[in-house]
Parts: structure tokens; sequence; C-alpha cells
């Protein structure tokens, strides 16, 4: 039962990251914590966001800047352990409260940005401080996207190239994660059944979602979202 679940549960969380270019970590582990504790989501969410993101940069190689993406995935990769780590010693409780918290705060930065009221420069220290803050949040939760769009809407020259970008750190930050599940032994043979469905139901998904993302409602799909995520985040701290 938990393993369709988890399956259902990637599956529509990486089908809203393909129409959206953002999303599939904040609904994923809001989520899979319902049935499975936080370390082995985490773990079960890396291994999908490396599928996703192998599938979408393959897709959309032809958008992607490479030099766009090296100062914020560089300075991501340096706080990537202190997010995993923290990941591993905080209380189950403390990381919903962490989740929730973030999930509210990124929903309405978001919104804020979509309204003209945030403006991130396109400078080298934006791409940083960006960087960093998603590097902590990868480690805990596999949340790549958000702080990264805020950095590369203003800087790549297309939709098309911000989406190639943010999947093309997707996969860079999800590998590196998945590297430290593997050290730290969350990765192992009993959750193999929960990896190969999810990565499985992620590419499906993101074959799906891909088609569907040039024709999309951009401000329909952000407005889904500001209601959905603070929706999430509750739910984590009241079950």
């Amino acid at each position: 039962m938990a393993l369709l679940l988890v399956i259902a549960v990637n599956f529509i969380s990486a089908l809203f990251q393909a129409c959206s270019g953002f999303g599939y970590a904040m609904l994923a582990m809001a989520l899979m914590p319902q049935f499975l504790p936080m370390p082995v989501c985490s773990a079960v969410s890396a291994v999908t966001v490396v599928c996703i993101g192998i599938q979408m940069t393959v897709s959309l190689r032809r958008h992607l800047q490479w030099k766009t993406i090296l100062l914020p995935v560089a300075a991501a990769i340096t706080t990537i352990p202190v997010g995993i780590w923290c990941l591993m010693h905080f209380e189950e409780r403390t990381l919903r409260w962490v989740l929730a918290i973030l999930m509210i705060v990124v929903t309405l930065i978001l919104a804020c940005s979509r309204a003209g009221w945030i403006r991130v420069p396109g400078r080298w220290y934006s791409a940083v401080i960006l960087g960093w803050i998603t590097g902590l949040s990868t480690g805990m939760f596999n949340i790549v996207g958000p702080f990264f769009m805020l950095y590369y809407i203003h800087v790549c020259d297309d939709t098309m190239s911000m989406k190639a970008c943010l999947e093309s750190s997707f996969l860079v930050a999800g590998l590196y994660s998945m590297s430290l599940h593997l050290y730290y032994g969350t990765i192992n043979w009993t959750v193999l059944p929960l990896l190969i469905g999810s990565g499985a139901a992620a590419v499906i998904a993101g074959l799906l979602g891909l088609r569907l993302y040039r024709h999309m409602d951009k401000t329909k799909i952000a407005r889904v979202a500001y209601v959905l995520f603070p929706i999430m985040a509750v739910s984590l701290l009241i079950s």
C-alpha cells in the first residue's frame, strides 16, 4: 500500500514540476511524510529528482545556458552537506516545522516576485546567496527550484532557457544529494522498490508534462501553487 501511495505522490508531484518548472519536492515532501519517515522521504525524492533532471536536461539541452548555472549550482553544492546533516540529526517534528515554514515562505516570495514586488539583481552575489539557500533546502528536502528560479527568471533569455537551467540545476544538485544519502545509508536495498517506482512514475509524468508546458497558463499554475503549498504545509503540522 505504501508503495502505491509513494508512486502516486511522485507522479502527481513530478507532473506539476514538469508543467511549472518547480514544485516537485515541496509537494512530494509534504505528502510522503504522512506514511514514511522524513529521511526516507528525502532519499526517495533525491533519486526521483535525478530521474526528472536527466529526462528534462536531455529534452531541453538546446535551450540550456551552461554559463548561467555554474555559479549558483557551485554555491549550492557547498551547503548541501549542511542540509543533509540537519536532516539526519533533527527530530521528525522539527523537520516538519522547518519544511512547513519553508513552504509558506517560498509561497510568499514567489507571489511577491510574480507581482513585481521583489526583483533579484542578475549579479554574481545573487547567484551565490540563492545558491547557498538552495543548498540547505536541497540537503534537507531536495527543494531545488524556487530560489534558483528567482535568479534564472532575470538572467535567462526566454522561458524555455529558464526551464532548461532549472532542470539542469535540479540534476546536479540531486546527484550530489543522492550521493550523500548513499553515504549516510538512507538509500539501501530496503527502499529500492520505492526508488524504482517513484523514478518510473516521475519519468512518465515528465513526458506528459513537457508536452503540456508550452501550452499551460503559468499564471493559473502559480495561483494553484499559492493555495496548494500552504495547505500542504498545514497538513504536515496536524498529521
